[in-house]
């Protein structure tokens, strides 16, 4: 058994005792047991973290240091709020189930270099804690936006996949590629800082008409396997997400958007539609800066059409 002492207690005398495995675990001292497998502790800067391991919390009590051998995760996450909820969620989960939503996200993160709000933590381990539950009662939800989110966040889409192939090594359910996209959204979601799913419906609407527009208006085909397809694709996912927070770009482009527009009359005519379109839909003014950036976009488009 380890060697567990109180918080008075001889740190030195304890560090002999325990198996350190990982840099940076230094004397963990649990603050609360939330069950099992999930504590809330401080580390040795005082900050508060949320541990996972297997069997971490069992007959523990604060004040006691965690076995370094047992943390599988340390959770730091900076909102108070949001690490109250985490904890809160995780009280009455099973493990494999926020394993699964902990190895998502640290794919996401980690391979595919996503840069998600840490709201994803409650998000996604709340879903696909549902997700599963209800696949069990047999219950599976049709996703109506899965085509516009494979085509539109592809990144996020293989995330989606690699989690359905997770979910069914651990625990054997298969919950099928409208799943992938639900999982997809929430990545999305957090990517975007969106408030919830519907934003990114509304997001993905709007991507849509984007596309079209330029589609119609320019008489061309999009070559979807282009680089400058996929590049324009990211920057409208931000876009849009800044057309419904109503948040606005500075101007400080003004001298080059002069040149561009000048030089690109043609690609101009196309932002022009966008910029009214969305005027009139969303009641967003495109700034000069965000004209400039479709400018752009549009115009690497169409450059590629001319090879």
């Amino acid at each position: 058994g380890f060697f567990l002492v109180t918080l008075q207690g001889n740190y030195s005398a304890v560090r002999k005792h325990i198996v350190w495995k990982r840099k940076n675990m230094d004397n963990i001292i649990i603050e609360k047991v939330i069950n099992n497998n999930i504590i809330s502790a401080y580390e040795k800067s005082g900050a508060e973290v949320i541990v996972m391991g297997r069997g971490i919390g069992f007959k523990k009590k604060q004040g006691e240091v965690v076995p370094a051998d047992q943390i599988s995760k340390i959770f730091r996450i900076k909102s108070r709020t949001l690490a109250e909820q985490f904890k809160e969620l995780l009280a009455n989960m099973p493990l494999e189930r926020v394993r699964i939503s902990d190895e998502i996200i640290s794919h996401a993160k980690d391979h595919l270099k996503l840069k998600l709000n840490q709201s994803i933590y409650v998000t996604l381990t709340d879903h696909i804690n549902s997700a599963v539950a209800r696949y069990r009662e047999g219950i599976a939800l049709k996703n109506m936006m899965k085509i516009d989110i494979r085509k539109f966040y592809p990144k996020e889409y293989q995330v989606g996949m690699h989690a359905i192939e997770w979910i069914k090594e651990q625990t054997g359910e298969d919950l099928g590629d409208d799943e992938a996209a639900f999982i997809a959204m929430h990545i999305v979601s957090a990517e975007l800082n969106a408030q919830n799913i519907t934003d990114v419906n509304q997001i993905t609407e709007l991507i849509n008409t984007v596309l079209q527009i330029v589609r119609i208006h320019f008489k061309i085909d999009l070559n979807e396997e282009s680089i400058s397809y996929e590049r324009f694709l990211t920057h409208l996912k931000f876009f849009a997400a800044r057309v419904f927070d109503h948040m606005e770009y500075e101007d400080t482009m003004q001298e080059i958007y002069k040149v561009m527009v000048e030089q690109n009359e043609n690609a101009f005519s196309g932002v022009k539609k966008i910029a009214e379109y969305i005027k009139k839909q969303y009641n967003y003014k495109l700034t000069i800066d965000e004209q400039l950036y479709l400018l752009i976009h549009i115009k690497r488009i169409l450059d590629e059409q001319t090879k």
